[in-house]
């Protein structure tokens, strides 16, 4: 009995408010819940599940209260299976933070300390590691109720202007907190009082702090709100705590992520925009396009631009810096691209100029159309030769041609009436002016315009004579082409190895990242084949494939893995795809199967489990391998008795 208490003291929880109840984000909050905003073509939630996963976190209860079904149809497209236990909470009527936990807490599905997280967070944070610092803390201060997260930016970032960065004092000796204040940029003084210096040895204050809608909390943190309803933003909860430390006997304490660590809550339009960037200059590593699974066959080019496989581009077009073209979308020709997302299934006409604006799916611009510093929400149509510069367009909104807007909401309300706002009153709540990217954006395509690096599509004949940045990824491309033309049109594998020997002198990679590369690629292939094939990616038709492919190309396979380097690039590439292949397949029945087929040895397999992941500096990688090793240990026992009896 004891141990089964002290097993369910460990589970780690996590909840999530899929709405966010403070966001500048007009009109986007209107239409989606503030987990599912896109980000890319993928909705920000599945960037924080992916965090979670790979911190080990095993349960995810989603809370609610608007924006229901969509959240619910999005859960139910996913697979969790063995990753993650995600628990739907819905409610109506609720309003505030304080309220979804009160309502949380009425329902007692929290049973210790968890995670919470607002659904706007955007984070690669080591959560474990916090969490297993406030489980410390928690034992040495028994009032500990949370721990607040904070990314240091230091004092010259955009956010401080935005009311988003903070400034504690807290006991240098403990990391307790003992003032807290949100500054703005009219904040010119902060007032301390003089007995918060007399009561402590050593107060250290901090500012430049950024929140990241990240809280540890103790399992006394529910009952806090639910005995004061005057907490309804977690600012009156901190402010409560911090003035009456004494009478509810509880205490805040916080935490700062390392340097290498991302987070960032995307509560306005200028967060969105510095989120994308971001990622796309992989400061938010690992959740960056090559690694997300959901966005597999996306081609980098050059200077954090990528373009799908499914997408077309024109001849004559020319993706400068920060662009990313989702699948099936088309661009005409002689159109030119900067620091954009177009979303998936958008078609752009000839001569169309885009800089610094989101397309978020099925958008259509006419030809000789000019938009600048723009959002265009799906279903939006502009006329030939239509101007627009910082503006938002709402769903299924049109624009005649010839037309010029600057600086403007349009949308159509539920009366289907066509409304125009100006930006600088664009806020429904309140007066203040929308903060919006625009005034934050330098645009340097002016200054780069000739520029022999930007990528134009006229030379996409001869792409791999370009000097691309990435060649490996372009390398691994091809790769994956290549082995699903072949399995598809059945072609032998001898040409099938010839082109993979061309694509390598092409490309110019070594032989070690071309046994990489193939193992990757023979690692996912069966995925991609079944999505496009349009079946289910279950664990028995991914498994029945991967065998089936195993055996097709037995001869690609063992051309490029032969030597013990080749074998430890292969599990190098099984320990990079692992987080992939955990929600269709099993571990075990991936070795099984490489060692059945004599693609790893069984000396391989025991060197391989036989390291010490002690001196691996790689939290996530270590993670990973214990994983795995976990997974196929009944293999590696069974190959070691065997090892046994043959030697006897």
């Amino acid at each position: 009995m004891a141990a089964t208490e002290l097993k369910k003291e460990e589970v780690r929880q996590a909840v999530v408010l899929a709405d966010d109840f403070s966001t500048n984000l007009h009109p986007m909050q209107t239409l989606y819940p503030s987990a599912l905003m896109p980000v890319f073509h993928i909705p920000l939630l599945e960037y924080l599940t992916e965090t979670l996963v790979r911190n080990d976190i095993q349960e995810l209860f989603l809370y609610c209260s608007n924006h229901v079904e969509s959240l619910r149809s999005y859960v139910q497209s996913q697979n969790y299976k063995g990753l993650i236990n995600v628990h739907l909470i819905v409610s109506d009527g609720c309003r505030s933070l304080g309220d979804a936990l009160r309502d949380i807490d009425s329902k007692g599905i929290i049973r210790g300390d968890f995670i919470l997280i607002r659904g706007d967070a955007f984070t690669n944070a080591n959560l474990k590691r916090l969490l297993d610092w406030h489980r410390f803390k928690s034992k040495q201060d028994k009032g500990a109720a949370m721990t607040l997260i904070f990314r240091d930016l230091g004092s010259n970032n955009f956010p401080a202007k935005e009311n988003k960065t903070c400034l504690i004092a807290a006991d240098n000796s403990n990391n307790k907190v003992l003032f807290h204040q949100k500054l703005s940029e009219k904040d010119r003084k902060v007032k301390l009082e003089l007995q918060l210096f007399l009561d402590h040895d050593c107060v250290r204050i901090h500012s430049g702090l950024l929140e990241t809608h990240i809280y540890l909390c103790s399992a006394s943190v529910l009952p806090l709100f639910s005995d004061n309803f005057d907490f309804q933003t977690m600012e009156d909860f901190i402010r409560g705590v911090l003035i009456n430390e004494e009478i509810l006997d509880s205490r805040i304490y916080w935490q700062k992520l390392d340097p290498e660590e991302y987070a960032l809550p995307v509560t306005s339009w200028r967060d969105y925009n510095t989120l994308i960037r971001d990622i796309l200059q992989k400061r938010g590593y690992p959740l960056t396009i090559e690694m997300m699974p959901s966005c597999m066959y996306f081609l980098y080019l050059r200077r954090c631009t990528y373009k799908h496989n499914s997408s077309i581009l024109g001849k004559g077009c020319t993706l400068e810096r920060d662009c990313v073209v989702c699948p099936n979308s088309n661009v005409g020709e002689n159109t030119r691209i900067t620091g954009s997302v177009i979303g998936e299934g958008c078609n752009l006409g000839n001569n169309v100029r885009l800089e610094n604006s989101y397309l978020l799916g099925k958008v259509r611009i006419g030809d000789d159309c000019v938009v600048k510093n723009s959002v265009l929400f799906s279903g939006c149509e502009l006329g030939n030769s239509v101007e627009i510069d910082g503006c938002i367009l709402g769903p299924k909104f049109k624009l005649k041609m010839e037309s010029v807007h600057t600086d403007s909401l349009m949308q159509i309300d539920s009366n289907d009436c066509i409304t125009y706002i100006s930006m600088s009153k664009a806020h429904p709540d309140t007066d203040q002016e929308l903060p919006y990217f625009k005034y934050t954006c330098t645009n340097e395509s002016d200054d780069d315009s000739d520029d022999p690096e930007d990528y134009s599509s006229s030379d996409e004949e001869s792409i791999a004579e370009m000097p691309l940045t990435d060649d490996t990824h372009m390398f691994f491309t091809e790769v994956m082409e290549s082995l699903m033309r072949g399995y598809q049109d059945k072609i032998k594998c001898e040409n099938l190895i010839l082109e993979i020997n061309s694509s390598r002198y092409a490309y110019n990679v070594t032989i070690r990242e071309v046994s990489y590369n193939v193992a990757k690629a023979i690692l996912t292939l069966p995925i991609e084949y079944l999505r496009k094939s349009g079946s289910q990616i279950l664990t028995k038709s991914y498994q029945t494939t991967f065998k089936l492919m195993l055996e097709y190309f037995d001869m690609v396979i063992l051309k490029y893995i032969r030597s013990d380097e080749a074998q430890t690039e292969c599990l190098r590439a099984i320990q990079d795809t692992a987080a992939t292949l955990d929600s269709v397949s099993s571990m075990l029945f991936v070795f099984k199967n490489l060692y059945n087929f004599d693609i790893l040895t069984e000396e391989k397999i025991l060197e391989w489990c036989d390291l010490d992941d002690e001196d691996n500096d790689d939290v996530m990688q270590k993670q990973v391998r214990l994983k795995i090793k976990k997974d196929i240990q009944l293999m590696v026992r069974w190959l070691r008795e065997a090892d046994a009896d043959s030697s006897d």
